[in-house]
């Protein structure tokens, strides 16, 4: 994502453009939150550098980055919220970082599997509280052992730190904020989840369908990638690799959100606020400034039928507990065909 030779190479020309870009060169990157391989390796040895592997233990002690820190044993993104994935009080999240070795002062890369959602929870949580310079490394470890580099299997322990939240509001959309949104033409909300989720073809909640806002674009998370159906595919075994989930180039990756205006608030959401939080990353890579994950998502909203929804569709229980009935019947049968020891 991260074109940064070619604004040096206008440097060293010495032209009167060059020395103008190189005077402005700080801010000129400031914007950027979704980092390569390259800015990796540059910054992660770096004073005032924290580099945090968002997997679980059973994928990091299979080798992580070097000098990379951990939040535990769970993936970051279960460790920062609670068992309904929801975000934890404040003070929680100041312990839990601060323990890690964690500011809000530090530049902080978070990373994971490659277009993994994890590192994405983990960033925007990072930004609820304040931290300026969260960055997240989308193509993770598939990037960084496709380039060769070396691996450690034990954890950096840096000694413990006070990490004290400057919480921005302006990040998190509550059940609240959303309801009170709805009508205004001002806030745009981004569905991430799939087309049938949106529809209300595939049921998630105690209700399917969408939020019924005025303002709202129907978005899988998943176009921002270069082919939004990989991890079908790796799942179905039909590739070997996560090269699919990369994201697409700057000109590419504005198409699918050509209709969400930079200059509005936008509201990313889905079905636990996890989808959703690539899609804020995204859009912030993008320069939208603008933009709030609604953490509860629809599995609460769904799940209150006090609140509007677009293309309401409905679980059907009995349809379910009578196939269950079948099943438990089938097994029944199974069970008495089976040869007698």
């Amino acid at each position: 994502m991260n074109k940064r030779h070619n604004k040096w190479e206008i440097c060293r020309t010495g032209t009167l453009a060059g020395l103008l870009l190189c005077a402005g060169i700080g801010t000129a990157f400031a914007h950027h939150v979704i980092v390569d391989t390259d800015y990796v390796l540059n910054k992660k040895d770096k004073p005032g550098v924290v580099l945090v592997d968002a997997r679980a233990a059973s994928d990091y002690k299979k080798g992580l980055i070097p000098g990379a820190v951990v939040l535990g044993e769970k993936p970051g993104a279960v460790a920062l919220r609670d068992v309904n994935a929801r975000i934890l009080p404040v003070k929680n999240l100041e312990k839990i970082l601060g323990d890690a070795g964690i500011t809000r002062e530090h530049e902080i890369i978070v990373y994971g599997a490659k277009g993994d959602t994890d590192p994405d929870v983990v960033f925007w949580i990072l930004e609820y509280l304040g931290a300026e310079k969260a960055k997240v490394y989308h193509g993770g470890m598939d990037d960084w052992t496709t380039a060769k580099n070396s691996m450690k299997n034990e954890a950096r322990k840096l000694p413990a730190a006070k990490f004290t939240a400057k919480v921005r509001a302006d990040v998190l959309a509550t059940t609240n904020y959303v309801k009170k949104s709805l009508k205004n033409k001002e806030v745009q909300f981004i569905d991430s989840r799939t087309a049938k989720e949106h529809s209300g073809d595939d049921i998630r909640s105690l209700r399917g369908g969408n939020i019924a806002a005025v303002n709202q674009s129907s978005i899988p998370y998943e176009s921002a990638w270069k082919d939004p159906e990989a991890l079908t595919k790796l799942a179905e075994k039909k590739v070997d690799n996560r090269d699919g989930v990369a994201l697409q180039d700057m000109a590419a990756l504005k198409e699918p959100y050509k209709g969400v205006d930079p200059k509005k608030e936008v509201v990313a959401y889905c079905q636990t606020g996890t989808r959703s939080t690539q899609t804020y990353a995204v859009l912030r890579e993008m320069g939208y400034q603008k933009v709030r994950n609604y953490d509860d998502s629809w599995i609460i909203y769904g799940a209150n039928p006090d609140l509007p929804v677009n293309n309401v569709t409905y679980f059907d229980f009995v349809k379910v507990n009578t196939a269950l009935k079948t099943l438990q019947a089938l097994e029944k049968r199974l069970t008495g065909l089976e040869p007698k020891k």
